[in-house]
């Protein structure tokens, strides 16, 4: 059977741990896992989200990227359906939280969106009790690194 195949079994059956040990041995898998948080049932979509999250364990720069992936469909000018990303973030925000801390200003921007403010600031704040004191150090860090990027305008 493909890995496919296998990830979509395991996430359709809610063997959550089936699903993490194939993300663990094949970081392929996390793009099959992706694919079903989009699934009409919720409880397929949110073993998918949990997925995505727990792959955070193995693959983090790998889920880093699915964050700004899911980041930028969120954003108008994407055009994409990111109707499950904030839950997608929501999930990735329960099991590590640190790794949302980069993308916290964008998220902060998104969850202004009415469509996306329940389920980004549900993230929002679970980044902010679990990390204390380091959403201020990053929304300063992504200023300073705008500031850098654009030059400063000394008028």
């Amino acid at each position: 059977m493909s890995l496919r195949r296998q990830v979509k079994a395991a996430v359709e059956e809610g063997r959550l741990n089936d699903v993490e040990k194939m993300i663990a041995e094949d970081k392929r898998a996390i793009r099959h896992a992706l694919g079903h948080t989009y699934h009409p049932d919720e409880e397929i979509r949110a073993t998918a989200c949990r997925a995505i999250a727990l792959a955070g364990r193995h693959h983090k720069k790998l889920v880093k990227s699915v964050v700004r992936n899911l980041v930028w469909a969120m954003n108008e000018e994407s055009g994409a359906n990111a109707l499950a990303a904030p839950q997608v973030i929501v999930a990735i925000a329960e099991e590590m939280p640190e790794l949302l801390l980069p993308m916290v200003p964008d998220l902060c921007r998104l969850a202004a969106d009415e469509g996306l403010n329940e389920g980004l600031s549900t993230a929002l704040k679970i980044v902010q009790d679990r990390c204390p004191g380091q959403v201020g150090e990053a929304m300063q860090e992504a200023l300073n690194k705008r500031l850098d990027e654009g030059g400063r305008d000394d008028r």
